[in-house]
């Protein structure tokens, strides 16, 4: 006990203490400087190259992209993004989190992005904060039927899972009054408290002209603080704004289970695709047949975490999911071996400049381990060097009992 308390509990309250410290010191500095939403976007096109392409927008739809990459490099994987926003008809503000160099600046221009460098205060949900009021203070929203909120802390896969994406986004966009919901998300977090992930959000009008809405933007205080950017962003989002209204979950483990059920041939494929930890079930199947119980069981274990993380290269291989977050393999959740075996499926059609993009930059991120003498970084990123763990051991032993009674025994 004294053991866990001097390792774990008493490093995690000073790191915790001294993260916080640090990133409300460098807010308060900075605002000491003069610092506001419309100054931190310091860089950006005239406004009325906005206004000229959201009038000839029919669909009424615009997306806040929220970029960090080379200055002089757009990646792959953000253009698959784009044409994502583009095909489901969003006009498209890019908003770069630092500098650009001019000739991406003008790239983007010309394939008809409202092109925005910022400071990087607050990250992701910081910039979603300084464009909201921005479109509010000129008027912007009052045509516009959805807004959504996007980044590139995902890489977009690009190939057949974009294109059924694709359908199926705009499928649910088009729908009618009834039957439209009033913002979409792609997923739901119940780790923590429940939550919507910011990293893909849909709102409809009847969300983002709500004063609720508006009002929590204006409040939003943009701290460089991962932590803060959960618990105040998008846990405060979802239970002061969000629970009021009608969402869509384009990403269930109830679907993943129905469509595993359906189409899943080899119980062992499975278990390569969880997460890395859980490789002791395939001790599970060695002789046994296809046990829909136990995939059942498995996917309900797994709902309590994070589905980016867990459910992620299942949901690609059997929902069309056409992204992949980028830190799955520095948290810990899968190996560089796993993401690689399934970008080689041929079924997916992914380019060969895409797959070596993302393995780079999951190599570049290294893996959880390789923070185990690096703690504060470790607490800062929400990574466990040792590996994320799972509430998981009773399954194994569930299914050692049933591999064990269903395996013909020999006459003793």
């Amino acid at each position: 006990m004294w053991r866990h308390i001097y390792k774990i509990v008493i490093p995690k309250i000073t790191y915790g203490t001294i993260y916080y410290l640090e990133a409300l010191f460098t807010y308060a500095l900075i605002k000491l400087k003069g610092s506001s939403p419309n100054k931190r976007l310091r860089n950006r096109s005239n406004i009325n190259f906005l206004k000229h392409r959201l009038a000839k927008n029919d669909a009424k739809r615009l997306a806040i992209f929220v970029g960090y990459h080379n200055s002089n490099k757009i990646p792959e994987s953000n253009l698959n993004y784009l044409n994502i926003l583009k095909k489901t008809h969003f006009e498209i503000i890019y908003v770069h989190n630092g500098n650009l160099d001019q000739n991406i600046k003008n790239f983007l221009t010309e394939m008809g992005c409202y092109v925005i460098c910022r400071d990087n205060v607050g990250q992701d949900i910081g910039a979603y904060k300084d464009v909201m009021l921005l479109i509010e203070n000129y008027n912007l929203t009052d045509n516009l039927k959805w807004i959504l909120i996007c980044n590139d802390s995902n890489f977009c896969l690009g190939g057949i899972n974009s294109e059924k994406f694709i359908n199926r986004f705009s499928n649910i966009l088009d729908k009618e009054v009834h039957d439209k919901p009033d913002f979409i998300s792609l997923s739901c977090n119940f780790d923590r408290i429940l939550h919507h992930q910011s990293y893909f959000l849909c709102f409809s009008s009847i969300v983002f002209k709500n004063k609720k809405f508006k009002n929590f933007w204006k409040r939003y205080i943009p701290l460089n603080h991962r932590y803060h950017a959960i618990e105040e962003g998008e846990i405060k989002l979802t239970k002061k704004v969000l629970s009021s209204f009608k969402p869509k979950i384009m990403f269930t483990s109830h679907e993943l289970f129905s469509s595993l059920k359906n189409n899943l041939k080899d119980q062992k494929y499975l278990v390569g695709n969880l997460p890395k930890v859980l490789f002791y079930l395939s001790l599970s199947y060695e002789d046994s047949e296809i046990i829909q119980y136990d995939t059942k069981t498995i996917v309900d274990s797994l709902e309590n975490y994070n589905p980016s993380h867990v459910f992620g290269l299942l949901n690609i291989l059997f929902m069309n999911y056409p992204f992949l977050k980028k830190d799955v393999v520095r948290q810990g959740t899968y190996s560089f071996s796993q993401v690689f075996d399934v970008l080689q499926t041929k079924s997916l059609s992914l380019k060969e400049d895409l797959v070596t993009e993302i393995m780079d930059s999951l190599l570049k991120g290294g893996t959880s381990y390789s923070y185990r003498r690096l703690p504060k970084q470790a607490f800062q990123k929400s990574i466990t060097p040792e590996g994320t763990s799972y509430d998981y051991h009773y399954i194994s032993l569930l299914l050692r009992m049933k591999s064990f009674w269903q395996t013909p025994k020999k006459n003793l």
